[in-house]
């Protein structure tokens, strides 16, 4: 039971970057603060979308419950505020 009850407590986190530097330098973060979480990552805002909703009847990539975004602003094909509108 008590697996069960972490594992509903696990926030998938979705890091959304097209720098490889960025995302080394917050992988890197998360394990000096001891950060286990699960991190999928995306390209671009468009890839991101398609791991969060799914695509080509997919199911998300990403699992539904408890996700925390971590979103670049600046990238090719979709930046930041075109994801969040």
């Amino acid at each position: 039971m008590q697996i069960k009850q972490m594992q509903e407590r696990v926030i998938n986190i979705l890091l959304v970057e097209d720098d490889e530097v960025d995302v080394m330098n917050v992988k890197r973060a998360f394990k000096k603060v001891n950060i286990t979480n699960p991190i999928y990552l995306a390209g671009n805002g468009l890839e991101a979308l398609n791991m969060l909703r799914g695509n080509n009847n997919q199911p998300p990539k990403v699992p539904n419950q408890r996700r925390l975004v971590l979103l670049d602003l600046n990238m090719p094909k979709m930046g930041g505020i075109e994801f969040l509108q």
